[in-house]
């Protein structure tokens, strides 16, 4: 059987698809699946749907052993997230926790078997140094840059560069926008802020449509695609669990008030290619009437749904390839103006040129010497 990212949404949206899966198959969706971080969840979406134990042994010790690893990681969620919140509290500062915290200190239907490798929080700008500085007394640090890539999260970014706790490595990325200044398209982020929700740990994220408002600018204004299947996966079912006529109002007016418009449009298309999900008619009628130009009914087409396929041999097809290559410098084209979008390839460019040649750490900063070596 040939597998391709359509019956790969099937197996997850409906688990007893997998039933009539033979071994083989069994095997490659088991590989693609961990590729794309869905192992675990297809574990809890076979569970909610009843077949899991009818599912081959060796399938459900892999699902099993990948839901194993996700709880263990959602509980250290909980821990770093309480803790870094209350760290900030000591100087009056409220995190707001996104993506893949959010969703697990939510409790959300997609945060079951959802892993991450950081943690996301939102600040007020006006508040970002004294938190920076706050959690560097606190055994947070971030790791040395060059001049270059300092500059670019100081001036351009929406983020400072990631800390990391020097005794249990976990990673924070503390954002003070949802996508860079740069752009010329920051959000008014006041008000996303001001749409947060306190959940049961005591921790904020942000409320529905917002939380998936954010996962769409997230997933579509971006330029790295390799984790597009769990992205749409996530907006699927935060959906399927908050939608009402309320909800899909505020969605919309969302992403018209963010200037996000061309990117819940994609975001639509998307669920319409690859989903079972029921689209409102007036949602419909919106996405019918918004006046896409030639070259973005292009992109949709040929770049955008088919970059949604996980980064998998088995998968990966020219066609995908070329369409990740295109969604790649089109993220990067809508990020930046033109001529900072040049200067940037250029000074990457050289420092990937100079590591390979001289090795990625030759131009850190030595270590003093020991006397006593």
């Amino acid at each position: 059987m040939l597998l391709n990212t359509k019956l790969l949404y099937q197996i997850l949206l409906n688990p007893s698809r997998g039933l009539n899966l033979a071994l083989t198959d069994w095997q490659n969706v088991i590989f693609i699946l961990r590729e794309g971080k869905l192992l675990a969840s297809l574990y809890h979406a076979a569970k909610r749907d009843g077949c899991y134990d009818a599912y081959p042994h060796f399938v459900k010790r892999h699902l099993y052993s990948a839901y194993v690893y996700a709880n263990r990681q959602a509980q250290q969620i909980f821990f770093e997230a309480n803790e870094f919140r209350l760290l900030l509290e000591q100087v009056g500062i409220t995190a707001v926790f996104l993506k893949g915290a959010g969703y697990t200190l939510r409790n959300s239907l997609n945060s079951y078997g959802r892993v991450c490798s950081d943690i996301d929080v939102l600040v007020n700008k006006n508040d970002l140094t004294a938190a920076e500085a706050h959690v560097k007394k606190n055994r947070w640090q971030s790791e040395t840059l060059n001049d270059y890539d300092e500059k670019y999260y100081r001036d351009w970014a929406h983020e400072i560069p990631p800390l990391i706790h020097i005794n249990r490595a976990t990673v924070v990325d503390m954002h003070h926008n949802l996508y860079p200044p740069i752009s010329g398209r920051a959000i008014n982020i006041k008000k996303f802020i001001s749409s947060r929700q306190k959940t049961q740990s005591g921790c904020f994220v942000l409320e529905p449509a917002t939380t998936v408002m954010h996962s769409i600018i997230h997933m579509f204004a971006n330029e790295d695609s390799s984790s597009w299947m769990r992205d749409l996966y996530d907006i699927i079912l935060l959906i399927k669990e908050n939608e009402s006529v309320e909800f899909w109002k505020v969605l919309m007016e969302s992403s018209q008030q963010t200037d996000f418009e061309f990117e819940f449009v994609c975001c639509i298309k998307a669920l319409q290619h690859y989903s079972n999900l029921n689209i409102p008619t007036d949602v419909v009628s919106y996405i019918n009437d918004y006046r896409l130009t030639k070259l973005q009914r292009w992109l949709i087409q040929n770049a955008i749904l088919p970059s949604i396929a996980p980064e998998h041999s088995l998968v990966m097809s020219s066609k995908i390839k070329w369409a990740k290559t295109i969604v790649y410098f089109r993220g990067h084209w809508i990020k930046m103006p033109f001529a900072v979008l040049c200067k940037h390839f250029a000074f990457k460019s050289f420092f990937a040129i100079r590591d390979q040649i001289m090795g990625k750490h030759h131009f850190d900063p030595k270590l003093p010497q020991n006397p006593n070596w």
